[in-house]
Order: structure tokens, then C-alpha cells, then sequence
């Protein structure tokens, strides 16, 4: 039994998940800079021998990031003067992954439309 609606449904789903990736493939192109970076706050002990950290209060919060230098993971302290621009552009890196990882499951999805519309529209040779 054929079912002729099936492709034409699928073409609507394509079509709108085609338009869905374009959007947020068009949100990544704004050529902001970013900073591949997890940030963290950090407390500290100064190594002043009548300092309260000693005794458990350490200072901060502190801004960090963690970040991969030379292969290695490294924790760098942001400067507080830096530390707005640093949020932002570390927010546009986590944006463009998340967005990133949206288009990546829409693909998926993609694929397996067609993978569908593929199957359905083989007919046996006889």
C-alpha cells in the first residue's frame, strides 16, 4: 500500500528544519571575538602567616579560566579590569558550541529523512 502524503510530509519537515539550521548557522557568522575558556571563581590563601585564610576564610571570589595550553590544561586568573570582555566572549564561545551542537541534531535529523525517503522510494526491479 502507497502512501503518497508521506514525501510530501517530509518535504515540509526538511524544509523547515533546513530553515531552522540556517538561522542558527547565520547566529554564528557575526565574527565577534571569543575565548575558549571555562570560567570559574577561585578563592586563595596569600601565605601570610596572621592572615585569616589561614584559618579557613581565603580570599575571593577570584575570576579564572581554565584553559588548554600546549596540551595541558591551566588555570589562568583574569585581571579585573578584563573580567566584563572576558564574560562576553567567553559567553559567545559557549553560545556558538551550544548552537553548533543544535545543527549537528538537526543534520541528524536530516539524514534520516532522507534515509527515509530513500527506503520508501526504491522500487524492485522484477
Amino acid at each position: 500500500m502507497e502512501n503518497h502524503n508521506l514525501p510530501n510530509k517530509l518535504m515540509e519537515k526538511l524544509s523547515a528544519l533546513n530553515k531552522e539550521r540556517s538561522r542558527h548557522i547565520f547566529s554564528l557568522t557575526h565574527g565577534k571575538p571569543m575565548i575558549h575558556g571555562l570560567l570559574s571563581a577561585v578563592f586563595r590563601r596569600c601565605g601570610k602567616p596572621a592572615c585569616k585564610c589561614n584559618h579557613g576564610e581565603k580570599h575571593g571570589p577570584y575570576l579564572a579560566m581554565s584553559v588548554n595550553k600546549d596540551g595541558k590544561q591551566r588555570t589562568v586568573m583574569v585581571k579585573k579590569k578584563d573580567s566584563p570582555e572576558v564574560r562576553k566572549k567567553s559567553e559567545r564561545y559557549r553560545h556558538f558550541q551550544q548552537t553548533l551542537a543544535k545543527i549537528r541534531r538537526i543534520n541528524k535529523e536530516v539524514d534520516a529523512i532522507l534515509d527515509q525517503i530513500k527506503a520508501e522510494s526504491i522500487e524492485p526491479y522484477t
